[in-house]
């Protein structure tokens, strides 16, 4: 079974499971509200679902009791109704034997933003699901090594959207609640589009005495044909069902059982699960089995635990986990202003386009615009879109010009740093062994003393980092290049260490002819760090007539090969101009642009700097005033780079006013954090906060799937983030960020949403010997029913919820 069909299979699977967590619309002390349409309530559902129960940690102040899941860091000195204290903390407990479950969460938090509560009795509505607000994919090492690549685009952090129709009903308070879903997905490279059909019959919602509630839910997925219609020529590509009971005792027992697959690609997952409503103890047994590729993958485990130990046995070994000792790791952050108020971003809005007197409903922001796959491609600059605006009357509609470009045009401008900003901050640094002539790539970071490689990448497919022990420090005695340079995600991208010059002007370092190599040893300490803050261009701004490139510069007749650059030398420039009036980037006239897929750059071809020509004296080589270092123009004020390719982040997107002026949106806020490690040293970052929930850039780290423990990259391993801000300070005081916002110095309060804890293995080898694991009965997949939900609904009306948002 392919794997990103696989992962949906699983996601949409539990699509409606009530947990012991706190749901949409839940209370704080974990009690199932719901909302109400007229006199009926809601029957909510849990974002998350945690087979054993996260603890308190000790490291936050002024904490409500850990309930369901669910904390409040507080304020004293902020309005009690702030955002900031009323916004809840989601902690959960992430546990090999739990992967199931762990995969299941994904489509919780999915289903979290289809506002199904809010939209009880409402009748059958679109909503468009972000799918990167809830993406598993951040936990796995591979992944993670692409986020942080250096090729990466402009536009990774840009949402998304998947069509969803919902239809939530409950005839009055003393009835079921059903829910039906329609999921569209438009597939991948090896998964074809489908649809998935999903009806929910919630007879009991969740509660402090039932920690799942009681519902069945059945589910199955189709492929679509090219016409769009429903293919069942061949069967279901997956189906299964997910249901929570009572036993015979009265135990209330959750049980999943999901398979399907294509081909000779085959899947098979079973897992049941008990659980005592107060969280302190319970029992379960978890199966899957995925065949790809004629390889074959099995897992089985049993697990129980108690208030304090967990055990998990796979018939071969058992394993027992502290529940009362655990690492820490926060996934999702907010940020507030002075009073608390949350800090949101003018990222977008929704838009509705008219074809074929057909009306489609998308987004349209700062990455761009997104609208279903079929329409997308058909949008061309000139056509009239329109804002959907909600409001008590309904909504209203405001016509804007849709303009595409043919890339995108980015401004990259400087800030200066010092060495002391960056002390024990992860960046990665390429080094070239002339001798054996192979490369090689290293984790380093600034000790304060030296430059210190403390891993080295062993495997890139996998991504897999080995620990060097002891550390090496780079030789700055013996450098292949009179500088630096790393890429840090943590610093915002690129950074360049520039070596100053003496009092008497010569080079900032000496290079021995005989070797080639330069030595800067001697001037590190009054080195600068440069890093720069991105921005991207609009048609009407300002940019030079004529912009300078001299190294990875696109060829206009290439853009569609496996190079598609200009061949460099240290004395040749390429001259392009940027046309703002077509946002096209031209050379000799022709337009550097490509709308194809290339397998070699999937990302979209992005060109190296290209300078005002003014600053070309500036590049000249220390050792020849006659040559180019290309490589010196990381360390200018300001430049440009362009990119270009199939991806909606690729191009400019922009509406235009009916006088032809732009709509602006925001791009990523860049915050300054200052970090406070164990030893009480600090380490500066630059992170990006996207919006509410998005806060991008803290580095990460990979542990051991069995034991959590740090551990080297590769199978067997998740990424999670280096570190976690606190939501307090040592002092007791809320942790802040800063940001320059229209030039003035700007504090805010910075608080973790969301929160995973990874049990460490128990020092004492005895401590699980009072658990005992049974092995649970696993559901059949012979008990599922067609959830026969019929087609589709048409909906005409704009999306009811965005990303989570109720419209």
């Amino acid at each position: 079974m392919k794997k990103g069909l696989k992962l949906l299979v699983t996601l949409i699977s539990a699509a409606l499971i009530l947990t012991a967590c706190s749901g949409g619309g839940g209370s704080s002390d974990g009690s199932s509200t719901g909302s109400t349409s007229g006199d009926v309530s809601s029957l909510t559902v849990a974002e998350k679902i945690s087979v054993v129960d996260a603890q308190l940690s000790d490291t936050a102040a002024n904490v409500q009791p850990l309930r369901m899941g669910v904390f409040r860091v507080t304020a004293a000195d902020l309005p009690a109704n702030s955002d900031y204290n009323t916004d809840e903390t989601f902690v959960y407990v992430e546990e090999r034997s739990a992967g199931a479950f762990g995969i299941i969460n994904e489509i919780l938090c999915m289903i979290a933003q289809s506002g199904y509560d809010a939209m009880l009795n409402q009748g059958p509505y679109t909503a468009l699901i972000d799918r990167n607000q809830c993406a598993t994919e951040r936990d796995d090492a591979s992944s993670a090594g692409q986020e942080q690549s250096q090729n990466q685009s402009s536009g990774a952090n840009m949402p998304d959207y998947e069509m969803w129709t919902v239809e939530s009903t409950r005839p009055d308070n003393n009835s079921p609640q059903t829910v039906k879903v329609w999921v569209h997905d438009e597939g991948g490279e090896f998964d074809p589009p489908q649809i998935i059909f999903v009806r929910a019959i919630i007879t009991e919602s969740v509660s402090e005495t039932n920690p799942y509630g009681i519902f069945t839910m059945n589910f199955i997925g189709y492929p679509l044909a090219q016409n769009g219609s429903v293919d069942t020529s061949n069967g279901p590509i997956f189906k299964g069902y997910l249901k929570s009971e009572r036993d015979s005792s009265g135990k209330v027992l959750l049980k999943f059982a999901n398979e399907g697959g294509m081909g000779n690609d085959i899947f098979i997952e079973k897992a049941t699960l008990y659980k005592n409503p107060d969280g302190s103890g319970g029992a379960g047994s978890v199966y899957s089995s995925d065949t790809w590729g004629g390889q074959t993958h099995t897992e089985s485990f049993d697990i129980a635990f108690d208030q304090n130990y967990f055990l998990r046995d796979n018939g071969v070994e058992q394993v027992c986990l502290d529940r009362q000792n655990f690492d820490e790791s926060a996934w999702r952050y907010g940020l507030y202003d002075s009073v608390g108020n949350r800090v949101n971003r003018n990222s977008g809005f929704p838009i509705k386009v008219t074809v074929n007197s057909t009306d489609y409903h998308g987004w349209v922001g700062y990455w761009g615009i997104w609208m279903p796959e079929e329409i997308q491609q058909q949008l061309q600059s000139g056509d009239t879109v329109y804002k959907v605006d909600y409001g008590p009357n309904g909504p209203t509609e405001t016509p804007y010009t849709l303009f595409i470009g043919g890339g995108r045009l980015i401004k990259h401008t400087r800030n200066v740093l010092s060495l002391d900003d960056i002390v024990n901050v992860p960046m990665e640094y390429w080094e070239w062994d002339h001798q054996a002539g192979t490369d090689s790539q290293y984790r380093v970071v600034w000790d304060g003393t030296d430059f210190m490689k403390v891993a080295i990448l062993t495997d890139q497919q996998n991504w897999t980092w080995s620990d060097l022990n002891p550390a090496q420090p780079i030789d700055l005695a013996s450098l292949n290049w009179p500088d630096l340079n790393f890429w840090s995600p943590a610093l915002g991208g690129q950074v360049r260490i520039i070596f100053p010059a003496d009092p008497n002007t010569t080079p900032h370092c000496t290079q021995d002819p005989t070797t080639m190599l330069f030595d800067c040893s001697t001037v590190i300490n009054n080195a600068d760090v440069i890093v720069y803050t991105e921005e991207t261009v609009y048609p009407t701004d300002t940019v030079p007539s004529t912009l300078q490139c001299y190294e990875m510069c696109p060829d206009p007749s290439a853009m569609d090969t496996q190079d598609p650059y200009f061949p460099w030398s240290q004395t040749t420039a390429y001259d392009y101009t940027f046309d703002g009036t077509n946002y096209s980037l031209l050379y000799n006239n022709t337009a550097v642009e490509t709308s194809n897929a290339n397998q070699t750059y999937e990302w979209g071809i992005m060109s190296g700097p290209m300078i005002n020509p003014a600053d070309a004296g500036q590049l000249t080589c220390d050792w020849d005033a006659n040559q180019i270092c290309p490589w010196k123009a990381w360390d200018l004020p300001v430049f440009y780079t362009w990119e270009t390719g199939p991806n909606e982040w690729n191009r400019f997107t922009g509406l235009q006013y009916s006088d032809g002026t732009f709509v602006t949106f925001d791009p990523p806020l860049q915050v300054k954090y200052v970090h406070t490690w164990p030893d009480n040293s600090t380490s500066t970052f630059f992170l990006e906060y996207g919006g509410f929930g998005e806060l991008w850039g803290i580095p990460g780290k990979c542990v051991d799937m069995d034991n959590g423990q740090d551990a080297p990259c590769g199978p067997d391993t998740r990424w999670v983030p280096e570190f976690s801000i606190p939501d307090v300070d040592a002092n007791g005081q809320l942790t802040t960020v800063s940001a320059n916002v229209n030039g003035s110095n700007v504090t805010y309060f910075v608080k973790a949403l969301e929160k995973e804890q990874r049990m460490m293995v128990a020092t004492d080898p005895n401590a699980c010997s009072g658990l005992a694991v049974s092995g649970y009965s696993l559901p059949d997949i012979a008990d599922w029913e067609d959830p026969d939900i019929g087609s589709e609904p048409a909906v005409t009306d704009p999306p009811a919820v965005i990303g989570g948002e109720v419209q």
